[in-house]
């Protein structure tokens, strides 16, 4: 056999292991045939013939894997030497070494080619230049975690609605003939308000051409983190937002205080009790504080004669939790961003009663023709969608009382303990 390319080989070999396998399937016929009675002498010349078509058949197929091996390397060798040959722009070298650094597989050292034509073994001799590339410096965020029980739903479309019910029944205890009275039950219904979020960033093509790494790949990546920032931002902040996007403490005044002091594992725990007497699952309960809280909290015994701090092993009080500044953040003065507070929070909530949504699509738009771009030699990307953010405990029923406002979250102050208390060591 002789091919002249290795996908001819390769469509040969194929056609040889059908037929080997139909002759295979053929002889397992004899042989349980002869499992059961003696074959015939007709069935004896067919089932020698068809093993030496196996074997004729086997050999052919090691053939052609033996010129399909030879073929495949020298076709490979061949687009290698093409590919080799090409000219290749000192930009791309260094995007390919930079890839290289990323992935471990290459030194971080890059010697810059000689500035002469000294032919000497040493690179101080050349006169070129030794460069170390570090890895890109990310911005720092903090707190952009999610709360246990949070569910995010995207790509929503159409009206929807939580249908809730307002009240119960109550059972009377009456004389044997005495007439019941009636009781109606009242329904109503929470609908999300989704709003349109966005934002777009121009890039220079200057940057995008001579940068050594991903560079869209990078403003996608900013893309990621502007909306995780967005989402944590408002599922913390105590900020009175004028849209309608708004997290479950949106200007939700302190419930109380917890100071930091003895008493402060018996206030945690009584704060999450006033949810839990509500009818709210306990289980259900995550705790949001900063990480300066976080640290207290970690050297706070829980109570005097009793071992152990009030965050240990990972729970705070025996309830999940979570640490994001934006706890401790209200509303700026431009009406739109937040700013840090003086004081420290905690927030405790029931986040499965959150409904986070995306609506709709999430439409990326690359524009780098149109005049408003062109003139000024950038890229626009453009990304928009809408989210809305909707607090199912606020026309909970909860021990026969109707409610007009959350229910499923609380807020409290974080206090230091009384200076007595601090010289003391109490």
């Amino acid at each position: 056999m002789k091919f002249k390319k290795a996908s001819e080989a390769a469509a040969k070999r194929r056609e040889l292991l059908d037929r080997q396998g139909e002759i295979n399937d053929t002889l397992q016929v004899l042989d349980e045939t002869l499992d059961k009675r003696e074959l015939k002498d007709e069935e004896k010349a067919q089932r020698n013939q068809l093993r030496r078509d196996y074997e004729r058949t086997q050999r052919e197929i090691d053939l052609c894997t033996r010129e399909y091996m030879a073929l495949h390397q020298a076709e490979q060798a061949e687009c290698e030497a093409r590919n080799a040959a090409r000219p290749v722009s000192a930009g791309q070298r260094l995007r390919e070494m930079l890839k290289g650094v990323r992935d471990g597989k290459v030194s971080r050292e890059i010697t810059l080619a000689k500035t002469g034509d000294n032919t000497g073994g040493s690179i101080e001799e050349s006169g070129a230049i030794n460069l170390t590339v570090n890895e890109l410096i990310p911005t720092l965020n903090e707190g952009l975690g999610l709360p246990k029980g949070l569910s995010i739903v995207t790509g929503v479309t159409g009206n929807e609605i939580w249908p809730v019910s307002l009240d119960d029944a109550d059972l009377s205890e009456v004389g044997e003939t005495a007439e019941l009275t009636e009781q109606g039950l009242h329904f109503d219904n929470i609908q999300p308000t989704p709003a349109r979020c966005g934002l777009a960033i121009t890039v220079s093509n200057q940057a995008i051409d001579n940068a050594a790494f991903d560079l869209m790949g990078f403003v996608q990546g900013k893309f990621t983190l502007a909306l995780r920032k967005y989402l944590a931002m408002k599922l913390y902040s105590q900020a009175a937002f004028s849209g309608k996007v708004k997290g479950p403490f949106s200007g939700h005044a302190a419930d109380g205080t917890i100071t930091l002091d003895d008493t402060a594992y018996k206030s945690l725990l009584k704060a999450v009790a006033k949810l839990t007497d509500l009818g709210y699952n306990a289980d259900q309960v995550c705790l949001v504080m900063d990480k300066t809280t976080e640290a207290d909290l970690k050297a706070t015994p829980k109570a005097a004669g009793q071992g152990g701090f009030i965050i240990e092993n990972g729970k705070c009080a025996g309830y999940d939790y979570v640490t994001s500044h934006y706890i401790n953040t209200t509303l700026d003065s431009d009406g739109t961003s937040v700013k840090a507070t003086e004081d420290r929070f905690i927030g405790i909530g029931l986040f499965a009663y959150e409904a986070v949504q995306q609506h709709g699509d999430v439409r990326m738009t690359v524009d780098s023709t149109s005049q408003g771009v062109s003139l000024k030699n950038v890229t626009s990307i453009v990304l928009n969608t809408s989210w809305s953010m909707t607090d199912l405990s606020v026309k909970t029923t909860a021990n026969g009382k109707k409610n007009t406002s959350t229910t499923a979250f609380a807020l409290y102050k974080v206090a230091e303990p009384a200076e007595s208390a601090k010289s003391t060591g109490e």
